[in-house]
Order: C-alpha cells, then structure tokens, then sequence
C-alpha cells in the first residue's frame, strides 16, 4: 500500500509543483506578473469580477476577511533594511502586484463564485433545516458557517493554482518569567554570520519602532514584563505512615527521610517503629485523595502504590527497611494548614526535616500558621503562561519585507493592545519571522490560542500575505490528506538516532519524520476520511466551473480529487480501476483482491476502529477485522497472497498503533484522576495481545516451550519499546495541545 499512495502523492505533486501543472516556485517571482496577465485569458469572468471589486454574491470583504474585523485602527508598518522598517511604498507596490497574481485571481474568483443558496440547500439534505433547539443553528451561525465554507473552497482552489499554504505556529515552551522572556529575546534579536559569531539583528516593537541597542531593548523587556503573572504555589501535601523493620537510630531515620522525599520540607513523629510524616509533594494530592476515599481496591490506588513502592526503595538505599503506606492527602491551602495543625496536635515529639523540634507545639494553631510561613518559599510550582513565542513562515523565495507586513498585520489585528516584538531570520531556507508577545494585556485581557484560534491565525496571515503580494491561502491537513508535521524536539531526536547508535528513539517518531519528509500521504486518514476529502474536491471544482475558472488551475483540482477518489474506490472495491493507473489490479490485468466483495465490510470494520474509546473495546474490535480478514484470505486466488499478507500487515500495525494510543490514555486519565476503570476492562488487562507475528490468531495462547519463549520475547520487546519511549518523553517534551497544524 505504501506503493500506491507514493504513486498518488507523486501525481498529485506532478500538478502541484511541476510537468503539466503550475510550478510554485515560480508563482511568488516578480517576473511572474507577466505570466500571470497572459494567464488571466483563461478566466472567463475576470473582468466583471474586477468590476464588481470581487464581490460577488459572497464578496471577498465578507468571506475573506478575518471575524469581527479589525479591532484598532493600523500601526505604523515595520522598516527596511535602510532605515529599519519596511517603507509604505513598497507596501503598496506589493498589494498593487497582488491583482496580477494567478492563484490569488483564482482564489478570488473561486470565491466570489461561491453559491451560499446552493450550500444552505445542502446542509439541509443532510438533516441540518429540520427540528428545533440545537439542531437550527442561529442566522448569525449559518452565515458564519457559510463564510467558512466559502473561505475553504476558495483556499483549495488557490492551492490548486499554486498558492503555498499559510504556516503559523505557537511554539512550545512559552516563557513565563521575565528571565525566560529576556533569553527569547535574545535569541530572537541575535543572529550568527558568516563567521559564527552573533550579532544584533532588526527587531521591531508593536509601534513599528526598531530595538537598536541594547538600553532600548532592557526598557522594553521591562515594560513588557508589567503584565506578568506569579507562578501558581504548589500547595499538594501528603502524610504517611513508616513501619520500621528494626531498631533505627535518630540521626540515620532523619537522614533516610530526607533522601527519601528529595530534599521536600516535611515534619514527623516518631512512636515505636511507626513513623509519621507530613510531607510537601510535586504529587497531584485531589487524584489522591479520591483514590484513597475510593478505598485501596479501586483502581486509582496504582498511582499511590507507586509512591509507596517509590519511598520504600528510598528507604532501603539509604540503609533504613520501613514499609509506607500513604494515609492521607490534600491540594488546598486551607485543608494543608488543618492537616499539619492536626499533625502537631495528635503526634508528640514533633521534628522538623533538620531534626529539630517543633516550637510552641503547646499552641497547634500557632505552631502550624508559623511551619507553614516557613515552607511558603518553596512552595513555588507550575508556571503561569505569560507570552507566547510565534512563527510565521513562508516557502524559500518569498519576499521577505512582505511576509514581514504582513505578520505585523496579523499582530496588530489579532492581538490590539498587546506588547510584542518581530524579527526576520534570514539563515533558514524558509522565510520565518518570529514574534514573542504578552499572554495578557494591560487591561487583563488573555490571549488565547484554542483549536479556532488558531483558525483565525492562520486565515489572517494568509489573507494579510495575499494583501502583500504573497500567493497564499488557509488550507488544512486534511485537504491534502498529508502526514502530521513533526516538531523540533521530534527532528532533534531523530537526528541524533542517526548519528549516536546508543541513542534510542520510538519508530513512531521516526515514520513520523520520515513521512513528512518524504511528502507522504496518510493512508489512515484516506481510509477514515477519503469520501470527504474527495467530495471537497469535487466541490472546489464545481465551484470553480460556477465561476468560469479553465485551465491548469481546474486541470491540477480536477487531478487531486479524482485521485483521492480512485484511492478510496481501490480501498472499498467499488468501481473500475483507471487504465493508466492500473491501481485495482496486479501486473497480470486481473482484479487485485481490493476488488474483493469482501473489502467493503471489511472497510466498515477499519472504519469503526475510531469508534472504540477503551482498549478493551478496540481489542475486540481488532479480533472482528482480523476475522474478516480470515475469511478473504480463505477465498483469494494464490496470485493475490503475497499482496493480501502486506495489506494485512499494515492493517496490524494501524491497529496496533491506535490500541497503544488508548492504553496510553487510559493511563494518562489514572494519573491525572479521570474516571475509574471499568470492571471488564480490569479482567481483560491479563488477556494477551494480538501479535504482529500471527494477526490472525489474536488471542490464542501457546503452551509449553513456545509459550515460554514467545513471553520471554514479548518482555524483551516491551521492556525496549518503554525505554524508547521514555528516552522520548524526555527529549521530545512539547506542548500538551499539540498548537501545530
């Protein structure tokens, strides 16, 4: 299968970048202004849509603009090389060049072809104009609504023509401290030449002003810093009970103890061999507290048999044998300072972690208030989110100054009243400018970036782009049915595997790097979703036709869709392959076994993967495709084999893949005091997995010999799949929300 998606990737580039389609490189040039004009013939409807200023029945002022507007009248625009901001004339000149420019004459066009009766038609066959409540959105919703569809037509046509898809990041990592935030500046405002040495480059502020020296960018760093926030005190204590296996002297329990919770503040008492500690924690102590209210026989009391198992080796490498048992936990202020009042009052002989007694322990409530002021300076824990550091990126050749304008737009539209800095690094390929701005204004306004958020974003930088000049447009993953971007932590990792072969890294990060290198598709999501990506297609083309577009533009849409469509008619078995392609049949011009009339309840099944949100669920969901499976193999002519067992190999290893994502989840949700795990899905934890190596026999166990062997080869390969995958954890550490697209 990896074949053919190749085969369809690279006709699919073959429109796209080069033999009988518009080359991209070319389309951001300024030689093309004149290609571009012997270009426009093909648009039949050009000049009344020149006319009608691209309006249409859905103009370009309501569907292409960013919601809402802009919010603050325009700033004065960055500088030039010469002077240090990018002048208003050349501003000027590359929105003049922009009319002259094929894929956004395309993108325009397409846009003002869009017929938003015919879309409210549609969305009402498919149930969306009947009921009442929830099911009839507002008339402000479907006129958004609308908009987006309009916008997303009209971005895969421009994409189609040529135009290169607008980049727009959140990066992990944001800074939270003003020192933090000075060490991104710094990195943001230096650059290395030639030589290797570093050396100041232009930034500019959000009034358009250059950060020359460095006692201009000191007073900014300071004036942006007003805005931030104190981190979040950590306020998760935890009290547990020791039971010594011997005699113990003072000096030795007092120093196992500080081994044993790293150097945390913490008080204990000592009875006999039974030791109480109350203990500060980086631990999540509400998870725990439910855990422990839930009895230890739920299945939240993993997380506190870790702790205790954790504590207990602690002990023992320090010398001293004490079994632990946590007893109580709690995450609020108040309850902290109650449980350690109630500690000093019920336990005599009270120590601190120096080993010195407690003062004024004949008044708790005093003693305690004066414990814990003692303890606040350590109680410094998560950091709050005070800037975000952004990347806006264009392809290699782009004009510089005009991705420059045209970010600095998107910050002044996007985020008005907010202090930020930009800067162009020229020692990439791509043209990247990067931005670090306030997470919160001065009037305490948050800014935020949520799926639709970033929507936004990347809307308006294509749309400021296009202002400038620049060919580009919005567009999704899914439109190209593209392989997920990976992140710097990801290549980091990757490149180091290449160089160091002691250094282990997960083969998903490495099929992930690799794939978006290579421009692959995903076939996963072309299974999943390869009707809707083709139907969105056909409509860009339908649109397309509406609005009189001919030519290589419609030819590379035109391309893109049907193959999307083959794929998913190859992968379902309906229809006649194409004789060029020659995709649903082997090299003897027989049917391949994709035309089998078992393939579509098989890709039913394949579909319904998505569906199972349990491992438990997604192993029987496993069992009933590789059953299905079975039943193909059993009827497939031995030509088709050898293909059949490559499909079912991959089939196995998605599934695989979705399983480990579940269990890892699951798991994710026990740390983190999600909901207890089902009853079914605590008896099946012990039930073996299906293996890669007998797909067909998921949950047959072998006995003996081989049984041994296979238990000893599983562990072998569990135990180097959980090392990789921590080394991982710990390289490739990013942000939760995945903020790249």
């Amino acid at each position: 299968m990896s074949g053919r998606l190749a085969g369809y990737a690279a006709e699919i580039e073959r429109y796209l970048r080069g033999g009988s389609g518009v080359k991209r490189e070319d389309l951001d040039d300024d030689k093309s202004a004149t290609s571009a004009r012997r270009e426009a013939g093909e648009f039949q409807p050009m000049k009344s849509y020149e006319r009608t200023g691209g309006g249409g029945r859905l103009g370009q002022g309501q569907a292409g603009s960013t919601q809402g507007g802009r919010r603050n009248a325009p700033r004065s625009s960055p500088g030039g090389t010469g002077g240090g901001s990018v002048s208003s004339g050349a501003a000027k000149s590359a929105t003049a060049a922009a009319t002259s420019s094929a894929p956004i004459m395309v993108y325009g066009a397409t846009l003002a072809g869009f017929r938003p009766e015919e879309e409210e038609e549609d969305w009402k066959r498919r149930g969306g104009g009947g009921g009442r409540g929830a099911g009839r959105p507002s008339g402000t919703g479907r006129a958004a609504r609308v908009a987006y569809q309009a916008r997303a037509v009209a971005a895969r046509a421009g994409y189609a023509a040529g135009a290169q898809p607008a980049v727009f990041k959140v990066m992990p990592n944001p800074p939270s401290t003003k020192e933090a935030a000075a060490r991104l500046l710094n990195y943001i405002g230096k650059r290395e030449d030639e030589k290797g040495e570093k050396h100041d480059i232009e930034i500019f502020d959000e009034d358009g002003q250059v950060l020359a020296t460095g006692g201009a960018r000191k007073t900014f760093l300071e004036k942006f810093c007003e805005t931030f926030e104190p981190p979040l005190e950590n306020t998760n204590f935890l009290e547990v009970r020791f039971e010594l296996a011997g005699e113990v002297t003072d000096a030795a329990l007092s120093e196992a103890l500080n081994k044993a919770f790293g150097g945390k503040a913490f008080i204990y008492a000592q009875d006999g061999q039974a030791v109480q500690v109350y203990a500060h924690t980086d631990e999540r102590a509400g998870p725990l507290a439910k855990a422990l209210a839930g009895g230890r026989e739920n299945s939240r009391s993993k997380a506190l048999d870790k702790i205790e198992a954790r504590l207990f080796e602690a002990m023992g490498a320090a010398g001293v044998v004490a079994k632990a048992e946590v007893t109580a936990a709690v995450s609020r202020e108040p309850k902290a300072k109650y449980f350690l009042q109630k500690f000093i009052r019920t336990n005599k002989d009270v120590r601190t972690a120096n080993d010195e007694p407690i003062r004024g322990a004949r008044n708790p409530a005093k003693a305690a208030a004066s414990v814990y002021e003692q303890w606040r300076p350590q109680f410094s824990g998560r950091e709050r989110r005070n800037a975000y550091h952004l990347l806006f990126s264009a392809k290699a050749g782009t004009d510089a100054n005009a991705v420059m304008a045209a970010a600095r737009a998107v910050m002044d539209e996007r985020a008005p009243g907010y202090k930020f800095v930009l800067a162009h690094h020229k020692d990439t390929k791509h043209v990247h400018i990067h931005a670090m701005v306030q997470a919160r204004s001065a009037d305490g306004e948050r800014l935020k970036f949520y799926k639709p958020d970033l929507a936004a974003w990347r809307e308006t930088f294509a749309e400021k782009a296009r202002e400038n000049g620049i060919a580009m447009v919005a567009t999704r993953r899914m439109d190209h049915a593209t392989t997920r971007p990976f992140t710097k932590e990801h290549a980091g990792a990757y490149s180091r595997a290449q160089s160091d072969p002691r250094y282990q890294v997960s083969a998903k990060t490495i099929e992930r790097v690799e794939a978006k290198r290579q421009r692959l598709l995903d076939g996963q999501s072309l299974v999943v979703n390869g009707d809707a990506i083709a139907a969105a297609w056909q409509k860009t083309v339908t649109t397309m036709r509406t609005a009189g577009i001919v030519g290589q533009a419609l030819t590379a849409a035109e391309s893109i869709g049907n193959n999307f469509l083959q794929f998913r008619r190859d992968r379902t078995g309906e229809g006649q392959p194409g004789p060029a392609a020659g995709r649903g049949a082997d090299q003897s011009g027989q049917k391949s076994f994709l035309s089998h009339p078992g393939m579509r309840e098989l890709n039913a099944l394949i579909g319904d993967l998505n569906m199972a949100q349990t491992p438990l669920e997604m192993r029987r969901q496993m069992a009933r495709v590789n059953q299905a499976l079975d039943n193909m193999r059993e009827t497939l002519p031995p030509a088709h084999q050898g293909q059949f067992e490559q499909y079912r190999e991959e089939v196995n290893d998605k599934m695989h893949d979705r399983l480990a994502r579940l269990q890892f989840e699951r798991q994710q949700q026990r740390r983190g005091g999600g909901s207890g795990e089902p009853i079914p899905e605590r008896e099946a934890r012990g039930r073996a997995l299906p293996t890669r190596d007998d797909p067909s026999q998921p949950e047959q166990p072998s006995t003996g010999t081989e049984q041994e062997m296979r238990a000893k080869q599983k562990d072998a390969k569990k135990q180097k799949a959980q090392q990789a995958e921590e080394q991982d954890r710990k390289t490739q550490r990013s942000n939760d929300n995945d903020y790249e697209r």
